[in-house]
């Protein structure tokens, strides 16, 4: 399986930290990280887009040298990413 996370942990940490502090400052229930999943991957910037499932104006795009996703490979990825990320920098905002 390929590595998704690793390559752009450090844009991923900014925009979780980004989205993170903005839901503790004005955030509702259904705009919370933990929602927070594969939007789409744009194969011709390379850009992939992490939005809540729950809001659709909620989202950041990560640059990436990418050349495809594997949905179902990326969601496994990431949500293990982002219950750890959560975790340990926001450990009052629920994970799961």
């Amino acid at each position: 399986m390929k590595d998704y996370i690793t390559p752009i942990k450090e844009d991923l940490d900014n925009c979780m930290h980004f989205v993170c502090s903005l839901f503790m400052a004005i955030g509702t229930p259904l705009e919370t990280p933990r929602y927070f999943n594969f939007k789409k991957f744009d194969e011709e910037t390379k850009k992939l887009t992490v939005g809540s499932t729950q809001r659709e104006k909620l989202f950041f795009k990560v640059q990436t040298d990418f050349n495809h996703v594997h949905v179902e490979d990326f969601w496994v990825q990431f949500r293990v990413y982002r219950t750890a990320f959560l975790k340990e920098h926001y450990p009052t905002i629920n994970p799961y």
